[in-house]
This record gives structure tokens, sequence and C-alpha cells, in this order.
């Protein structure tokens, strides 16, 4: 097991992860076209998340574990934000993106609520049933899909839909997992018990 150890600056990944959530927000800017607008509002995203990345070194530099679960924990929610985008785009106005946009909403909401549950599903797999989680997260998926594929047709730019739908999936996954990062590491080795 590794040991929470101080984190010295030109290890806090501060420079890395910004450079990874620039290169994303780059990326979900430009599909299906080209969007400055959009890009300008995803180069915010990416810099106040570098901010924050800094106070959280500033705050838990002394604490190796929970900086990194912080600064991942803030990755993933901007990653999904970025990988939900091209989705949004392709099928705006269409039902799908209202369901799509429940479906986040879902994934947001019952997540953060069940957090050390699917934390302890995680390091204690035999403790709990965090199988009923990704039961219901799998159905959620599963029954989106469906409609998605049945609306597949009415696209404007059919090109973007195989990526688009891609980086959803990765979204939800992002979404169910992120939470977990918010638990202090005194708490996670409770769970394992």
């Amino acid at each position: 097991m590794t040991t929470n150890k101080p984190v010295p600056f030109k290890e806090s990944r501060i420079f890395s992860t910004t450079f990874l959530l620039v290169l994303m927000g780059f990326l979900a800017s430009f599909v299906p076209y080209e969007n400055w607008s959009l890009l300008a509002v995803n180069m915010g995203l990416a810099g106040l998340c570098s901010i924050l990345f800094f106070v959280f070194w500033l705050k838990t530099k002394h604490e190796s574990k929970r900086y990194f679960s912080l600064l991942s924990y803030v990755m993933i929610i901007a990653l999904a934000i970025y990988f939900v985008i091209p989705f949004f785009r392709v099928f705006a106005g269409q039902l799908i993106s209202w369901l799509g946009m429940v479906l986040i909403i879902i994934m947001i909401i019952l997540p953060f609520l069940n957090r050390e549950s699917i934390a302890t599903g995680f390091v204690n797999p035999s403790k709990n049933l965090v199988g009923k989680y990704f039961y219901t997260v799998f159905t959620l998926i599963f029954g989106f899909g469906v409609i998605f594929f049945s609306t597949i047709n009415f696209s404007e730019n059919p090109n973007a839909i195989a990526l688009s739908s891609f980086f959803f999936i990765f979204a939800l996954l992002f979404l169910f997992i992120a939470p977990i990062m918010l638990i202090k590491p005194s708490r996670v080795k409770e769970l394992e018990k």
C-alpha cells in the first residue's frame, strides 16, 4: 500500500492534466463541426480546472492520496462534460438529446448519493450489493441505446454519430465512478474492513 506523502509541485501533475483537458476540450469543440464559441468555453473550463488543481495542491500537498483523488475527481468530471458535448451537438433538438440529458442528471445524482456503496463494491466486493448499481446503470445505458439506435437515421451528420455515442457512454461511466474520488482515504480504509 502506498504511503501518504507530500506532493512536490513538479510531481503535482497540474500541467499534464491541464494539457489533457485543453486537448480534449479542443477536440470536443470540433465534433461534428467547429464552433469557436464552444472552444472558448471549453478552454475556460480547462483554465478553471487548472486553478482548482493549484488550490487543491496548496491545501492538500501534504496528503498525496487526498490531493490526487481530488485532482482525479475534477479531471473526470471535466472529461465527462467534454465527452457529452458532441452528443448534444449531433442530436440537438431531438427527443434523444432530452433523454440523454435525463440520463446524465440521473448519473450525476445517483452515484453521488451512493458513493460509499459504490466504493465498497470496488474495495471490498463481497461486502455489499454494488451489483445492483451496476445493473441499474447498465440497464439505463441499454435502454438509452435502444432509443438511440431507433432515432439514428434522423441525424444531420451521421458520420459523427458513432464518435458522439462512444464519448457519451464514456461520460456515463466517468460520472458513475467520479464520486468515489470524493471519499477521504481514512474512510476508504474503513470501507475495506
